[in-house]
């Protein structure tokens, strides 16, 4: 457990020092590891080496203040980037699109431009939570963890199947996944499913090509699940219809959660 405290306490310092010239060699100080131990760590636990864990970060923590309303320039400062330019340009790269049109577009939802990547496919334990007996509307009820009880498995159960910078992963599963109904899944993305507690249930998400949104922050849980419902529904209700791309029903999409920051990834083939 000592090495996933520690690198907890990376990426904890890792945002609170992101608006100067982080570097690997002071992380690696701060973590107790020689540099090339720590560079060799980091990289299997986040997927990721520092510089690219850095750069993608900056920009995420940007995103968020942007839509919060914040000052371009400052959060440009702020971000640990020299000019306004090379933090626009950054950012352009990042999400399709300049900071100040992403600013204007604080609120609506429905013009946010997602990420196409293609990502290799992963595993997940998580819970299974049935929904009310009857008919439902699986994007009305998506955010499904809001207000659930997940105390069914212990704290410690829950540590063993983390590891620094974990997402978890929120899904409906398909009928013929789960004795035929649909259920939600949640729970966290796991290196390997050698331990199962008892309670939650193993998730395959297969390689695809997705795309990606970034959902708007929220102050509550509460906003978070609101924003989450209104991204999935302008996701199948206008984007598609928009974009060049077609849902892959064979697939699976699901939502990301990360830290403060919460993803839908919707697998897509082009028309």
């Amino acid at each position: 457990m000592r090495h996933a405290e520690t690198m907890e306490d990376v990426l904890r310092y890792i945002d609170e020092h992101i608006s100067r010239g982080l570097t690997a060699e002071e992380l690696a100080r701060v973590s107790g590891y020689s540099f090339y131990h720590f560079c060799h760590l980091f990289a299997i636990d986040m997927g990721l080496s520092v510089g690219a864990y850095l750069r993608r970060r900056r920009l995420e923590l940007a995103a968020g203040e942007i839509l919060q309303g914040g000052s371009i320039t400052e959060i440009s400062t702020k971000s640990g980037f020299e000019t306004p330019s090379g933090f626009s340009k950054a950012f352009r790269r990042h999400y399709g699109m300049a900071p100040t049109e992403y600013k204007s577009k604080k609120g609506e939802i429905d013009v946010m431009t997602p990420e196409i990547k293609y990502v290799e496919g992963f595993s997940a334990v998580g819970y299974c939570l049935a929904p009310p007996e009857g008919e439902f509307d699986v994007l009305d009820a998506s955010a499904y963890w809001l207000g659930k009880d997940f105390s069914s498995v212990s704290r410690a159960d829950y540590a063993k199947l983390t590891y620094p910078g974990y997402a978890e992963i929120g899904a409906w599963m398909h009928p013929d996944q789960v004795a035929g109904e649909f259920y939600y899944f949640f729970g966290p993305q796991v290196k390997e499913k050698s331990f199962i507690p008892d309670g939650m249930v193993p998730l395959d998400i297969p390689s695809a090509e997705y795309a990606v949104f970034l959902v708007p922050r929220g102050a509550s849980v509460e906003e978070v699940g609101a924003n989450v419902r209104k991204t999935w529904k302008y996701i199948f209700s206008e984007w598609f219809d928009q974009s060049e791309y077609q849902f892959d029903s064979a697939k699976i999409d699901f939502e990301y959660y990360l830290g403060e920051d919460a993803f839908i990834y919707v697998p897509v083939v082009k028309k």
